[in-house]
């Protein structure tokens, strides 16, 4: 259930932000929008938080927030990969 939450949130977000300001989320903050589409896709948690903390600058404290966005990015593949992985060897039988 954590990771639907943690998978539909940020995505939910962007698309609210989006809609209230599509020139700022998808052509000022990433020049265009194939990068927004990629970052909405593949890499929510760190687009939302670069979106909002890139208006102040990229200070140390920032750039701690993105790097913890994107870890949890990375966590929510990874655990789709175990998870993967340990239904595939119970049914492997091993």
């Amino acid at each position: 259930m954590m990771a639907i939450f943690g998978a539909l949130i940020p995505r939910f977000v962007l698309l609210v932000a989006w809609s209230n300001d599509a020139t700022y989320w998808a052509q000022t903050l990433f020049g265009g929008p194939v990068l927004f589409l990629g970052g909405f896709l593949f890499f929510p948690w760190t687009t939302l938080i670069y979106g909002l903390v890139q208006t102040n600058g990229l200070s140390i404290l920032n750039l701690i927030f993105i790097a913890a966005a994107f870890l949890i990015d990375l966590g929510t593949w990874g655990i789709g990969v175990f998870a993967t992985k340990q239904k595939t060897d119970s049914y492997m039988g091993s």
